[in-house]
């Protein structure tokens, strides 16, 4: 990323959040931007969300400027500001001579990424797996759940470990959009023939419509299932990953 904009346009284009940050999040304390960087970078899910983000807006950044946003760019920035390092980003200090530009550049974005970051907003599932991944935790749990699942993505069965999967992403807070996302078609896999396939074999129910499944909904739970818990810790998903890798 340095080598495509330079250290100091590297950091511009995190100031360049800062535009976002006024209608998107409440009042935070502001801190350098640098300083914000870096927690962010250093953070998994964070740190990713923020590679996405340089990779995905460098059009908007560098190139000629845009009366649209790239669906790639608003992809990276909904996930971005959906991690608190990300907020901080929006609300940091910047000073630098190129911050002005940036931030202006960026703002052709800002109403997609406001509605998207709504709580009721739905979007799509491309979205809302990118959200889920910037969070360390929900992007452990959606891991096991694509590890365990497999079968019921070929429409065989739903496992006892796929169902504990299930049941530890959907407590997971960033992974809420996940229950009420969209296909858009332009999914690496066929979306609506998984979510057909969880309602029939994880759920025993059926899709609403072709594109949402209430995946909210209680699941026939496997013997001795984990009781529902109202917040997943770190420690508690540790504990329940160690319980799927013995069973």
């Amino acid at each position: 990323a340095y080598k495509l904009i330079g250290m100091w346009r590297y950091v511009c284009a995190m100031m360049a959040l800062a535009t976002l940050g006024n209608a998107a999040v409440a009042v935070r304390a502001s801190v350098p931007c640098e300083e914000a960087r870096l927690k962010c970078a250093y953070r998994t899910g964070c740190g990713r969300a923020l590679q996405n983000y340089l990779m995905g807006c460098s059009a908007v950044l560098q190139g000629p400027p845009s009366s649209t946003c790239p669906e790639n760019c608003q992809h990276a920035l909904i996930a971005l500001t959906s991690t608190d390092e990300g907020k901080d980003l929006m609300t940091c200090e910047c000073s630098d001579e190129f911050c002005g530009e940036s931030k202006k550049r960026v703002e052709v974005c800002r109403p997609q990424v406001i509605i998207a970051n709504m709580n009721d907003t739905v979007v799509s599932c491309r979205v809302a797996q990118w959200i889920c991944a910037a969070d360390a935790l929900c992007s452990t749990a959606l891991d096991y759940y694509n590890r365990y699942c497999r079968l019921m993505f070929l429409g065989k069965k739903c496992t006892h470990r796929c169902m504990n999967s299930i049941s530890i992403l959907r407590r997971q807070e960033k992974a809420a959009k996940l229950s009420t996302c969209q296909c858009d078609g332009y999914e690496p896999y066929d979306c609506p023939q998984i979510q057909n396939n969880m309602a029939r074999l994880c759920f025993h129910t059926t899709v609403i419509d072709d594109n949402t499944i209430k995946v909210m909904d209680t699941p026939v739970e496997p013997p001795n299932a984990a009781a529902t818990l109202p917040v997943v810790t770190a420690s508690y998903l540790a504990t329940m990953i160690l319980l799927l890798a013995v069973t």
